[in-house]
């Protein structure tokens, strides 16, 4: 389901709303007694999709659920939390330590989850691990382009280089140069953080990486 493909504000918003219940959906096949979860997460792409659906929901979930027709939708959410809570040391799991760091039980699954979650993924060259004590609800890895991904097992985040993923703003998604290559469709994007514009964004298109800048009066990829 593409809502970034979509140019209506308010389709948009109900493409949205509808992954967000999706993803919930299928996250929620795992809510299950503590001594049955090893039968439903047995494998690496259970945890590679437990961790796609975490990812979208928190993505996609609505600002204000303040509407009687999110009722649903918010007891869905609250019961999602809940469940990241309950499996977060599941999925904080560690193998035993070598040179002083310990690499997660799941990693490989979490490689998987991110290739798909990110079009422009990058290898991991520092596989993932918990972060110290405050932040140990976070677990992280680093890209052989030096990106530090970070994903929060308490609520789905997943931020690259300190920011979420996105979609290209609309001054680029609206400009002539980019509709006449590219059409209607928005991948997703991420702002690069080895440089120091905000305006220069990342986008894949056919297995390529391109960096898109608009700076007035030309656009460059």
């Amino acid at each position: 389901m593409k809502s970034h493909s979509t140019r209506d504000e308010t389709s948009r918003a109900g493409l949205r709303h509808r992954l967000c219940m999706l993803a919930a959906t299928c996250f929620s096949t795992f809510d299950v007694c503590s001594e049955h979860v090893p039968a439903v997460l047995t494998d690496n792409e259970d945890f590679s999709i437990a961790m796609q659906c975490a990812v979208m929901v928190h993505d996609n979930k609505p600002l204000s659920l303040s509407d009687d027709n999110s009722l649903h939708l918010t007891r869905m959410l609250n019961r999602h939390l809940r469940l990241l809570h309950n499996l977060e040391p599941v999925f904080s799991q560690s193998l035993p330590p070598v040179l002083g760091r310990s690499r997660l039980l799941h990693a490989d699954a979490y490689d998987d989850a991110l290739s798909r979650l990110w079009p422009c993924h990058q290898r991991i060259s520092t596989s993932w691990h918990v972060l110290p004590r405050p932040n140990s609800r976070w677990i992280s890895c680093v890209t052989e382009g030096g990106q530090e991904v970070h994903y929060d097992l308490l609520t789905g985040e997943l931020l690259i280089g300190g920011k979420r993923l996105g979609r290209l703003p609309q001054e680029i998604l609206r400009h002539p140069t980019y509709t006449s290559v590219f059409g209607a469709v928005s991948d997703q994007s991420h702002i690069s953080p080895a440089h120091s514009y905000r305006a220069i964004h990342k986008r894949c298109f056919r297995e390529f990486s391109m960096w898109l800048l608009l700076t007035p009066p030309k656009w460059t990829i």
